[in-house]
């Protein structure tokens, strides 16, 4: 296809409309330049020539492949390892001893909007390496979720170019990866840390189990306030006693949600089911 047009008069407009409609995903007029270029490679992918033939595809029956691409093309993140910042201080100085206490069997964590695997295998690397030099029995699991199956199983598969290797701790390299022709691998021991599986938000995914840590960072930022409201509720069900919700640091969770006490630690805020 030689163009994609993103400028139609009211293609955005209607853009608003369906993903509201559909998802309850608000987006303002001042990111249409982001949003219609993260959108370039769907339009792309499914051999469509513009962002109104985009919005009318997905108002079409049938059409979940498109808009599950939508939703995680606006949804998603760039990669990186152990990021963001915020996240791995408040793991070192806060969780890992926690996760890591005596007596402690086991600790389950969910990674929503795993996108190809950079935070799962994150922090799957830096709780191997905390558990090691603890000598501690935790038996830590994670479970990584994304909306598109493609992403799913690249991330399942564990291996990385050359250059998404940036932001990659040398220590941690050398200990949980193995170079092979140009390419990094994650060694069994990481990936067996790690359940990749898709995952739709808006779609009832109770039969994951029951977590002691959720991380759904900068990602409810995107929904209307009562999909926020629906999805902590939600969350909340999921999460054990004393359970901690990992959310962004811009995440409105107490006004949709009176289940959380909000905690203000030096790494950053995070939120903790209440016990009773």
């Amino acid at each position: 296809m030689s163009s994609i047009s993103l400028e139609e008069p009211g293609a955005y407009q209607s853009l608003q409309m369906v993903l509201q409609n559909e998802f309850g995903i608000v987006i303002g007029e001042e990111r249409e330049n982001t949003i219609t270029a993260k959108l370039k490679p769907v339009i792309s992918e499914f051999s469509l020539d513009s962002l109104q033939a985009l919005v009318s595809e997905m108002q079409n029956k049938g059409s979940s492949k498109i808009k599950n691409g939508v939703l995680q093309a606006i949804t998603s993140h760039e990669d990186a390892w152990f990021e963001p910042d915020e996240l791995f201080n408040l793991l070192d100085d806060y969780l890992l001893p926690d996760m890591l206490k005596p007596g402690r069997d086991s600790y389950r964590i969910w990674v929503i909007g795993c996108n190809t695997g950079q935070l799962p295998y994150s922090l799957a690397m830096k709780i191997h390496e905390a558990g090691k030099q603890a000598n501690a029995a935790t038996s830590v699991t994670i479970e990584a979720t994304d909306i598109s199956e493609v992403a799913v199983n690249r991330a399942a598969r564990g291996v990385f170019e050359e250059a998404s290797m940036e932001g990659m701790l040398d220590p941690l390299k050398k200990k949980y990866m193995d170079q092979q022709s140009g390419q990094w691998r994650v060694i069994d021991d990481i990936k067996s840390m790690i359940n990749f599986s898709t995952c739709n938000l808006l779609e009832d995914f109770e039969d994951k189990g029951h977590f002691d840590l959720i991380i759904c960072h900068d990602l409810l930022v995107y929904f209307s306030v009562p999909v926020k409201a629906q999805l902590l509720e939600s969350f909340s069900t999921l999460l054990d006693p004393s359970g901690i919700l990992i959310a962004g640091m811009t995440e409105p969770v107490l006004p949709l949600n009176d289940n959380f006490d909000m905690v203000r630690h030096e790494d950053g805020i995070f939120y903790r089911q209440k016990t009773d």
